[in-house]
């Protein structure tokens, strides 16, 4: 269940699950909640036909939908799980899995829940957070798996849920990373830039905790002062309070610091893997992030990381040379860029073939598997 047609980490995973289970004979359909008038959606379903999923349902729901419309997506799938006799269902995020939760009551289908986000009682303490919360009370029947280890253990303590119903399943790339090469002359003259500068990029949704002010704020004097280019791929994400104006005040001091030649919003882009394996640094200043799916496709492409010290980043960068900083530390950011920028070669490699070592842990086939095994063991009551 996952809205297929807006492709976020925890929504490209689903997909690419569905995808590998079906491959392996598992008929795994997928379930939108949201219209099948909704632009887009007609050549998302026609790519997912043509990849292998079965069906596509919808539950018809608008965005931000009402509470009756809530009630009615319940009741109709319901109904779907009961006429389509589904073993399992899966969500990765937070409306789907409600809906689910409730749906599948009455049912023999078991409803197995991805943990995708950190948990904190404190900070996670909206209306939509309380019904989560009281939907997975209601359902002991509920399993959860959890990206990392940190996300589960937030998860116990946010819910009170005993940890042996949680799983642990890392997260997952694609091949397209590790098979990814550089194209640097190209990607310079196609952004037309200077040939022989140097890059540093960041990739990820363009959003207030995910730190993007700080890394303006750390490379300015670098920018400045160096032949080095800061690149920002991904798309706003308005809907995160103070993304706007963080973007306002980004804008305006790029403009006012004349470094509109320096600072690139490439938006999305569909060729990330052969950006990042033409960059310099993957600079990633989250100030909370349960998993960081970026950090693993830079592994994989070898290109080096300076990243935040923050909840499940170390879990994912363990084992290799990949420098982390305090979250919101302009400075020591600065410095660890500077590093990776002006490391020798055999230091170069040394980082290199460590991450991509690291990267290994998390192929699409590994997932697959352990996501079948979970899906077994929940169906014989063995999990």
């Amino acid at each position: 269940m996952t809205q297929f047609t807006q492709l976020g980490g925890a929504e490209k995973l689903a997909v690419e699950l569905a995808e590998s289970l079906n491959k392996r004979g598992v008929q795994t359909d997928i379930l939108s909640m949201y219209s099948e008038e909704f632009p887009g959606v007609t050549e998302a379903k026609k790519y997912l036909l043509l990849k292998g999923i079965p069906t596509v349902h919808f539950l018809g729901l608008n965005l931000h939908p009402s509470v009756l419309s809530i009630f009615k997506a319940i009741y109709k799938l319901n109904k779907l799980i009961r006429s389509q006799k589904y073993d399992v269902i899966e969500t990765s995020m937070i409306p789907p899995a409600v809906i689910a939760s409730w749906a599948v009551r009455g049912t023999q289908t078991r409803h197995v829940a991805g943990l995708h986000q950190v948990f904190n009682k404190i900070r996670d303490t909206s209306k939509r957070d309380k019904l989560w919360l009281l939907s997975a009370k209601c359902n002991r029947r509920i399993r959860y798996y959890a990206i990392t280890k940190y996300v589960a253990k937030s998860w116990s303590l946010y819910s009170n849920s005993l940890p042996q119903y949680i799983r642990k399943i890392y997260n997952a790339i694609s091949d397209d990373y590790f098979d990814a090469v550089s194209d640097r002359n190209n990607i310079h003259k196609e952004l037309g830039l200077p040939t022989d500068s140097q890059l540093a990029i960041y990739v990820g949704r363009l959003a207030a905790y995910k730190g993007i002010d700080t890394l303006l704020d750390a490379l300015v004097p670098i920018l400045k002062q160096q032949n080095l280019i800061l690149l920002y791929v991904g798309r706003p994400d308005l809907d995160v309070k103070g993304t706007k104006e963080i973007l306002q005040k980004m804008q305006t001091r790029i403009t006012n610091e004349n470094l509109e030649n320096k600072v690139k919003f490439l938006s999305y882009r569909n060729d990330i893997p052969r950006l990042m394996a033409s960059a310099d640094v993957l600079v990633h200043p989250s100030l909370m992030e349960g998993f960081g799916l970026t950090l693993v496709e830079a592994m994989a492409t070898g290109l080096p990381i300076v990243a935040s010290n923050v909840e499940g980043i170390p879990e994912v960068l363990a084992g290799t040379n990949s420098l982390m900083v305090s979250v919101n530390d302009p400075n020591a950011l600065r410095d660890m860029v500077l590093r990776t920028l002006n490391c020798t070669h055999h230091e170069l490699k040394h980082t290199i073939d460590k991450g991509r070592c690291r990267a290994e842990s998390f192929r699409t086939n590994d997932r697959a598997a352990a996501m079948f095994q979970l899906f077994e063991d929940v169906v014989a009551n063995r999990f």
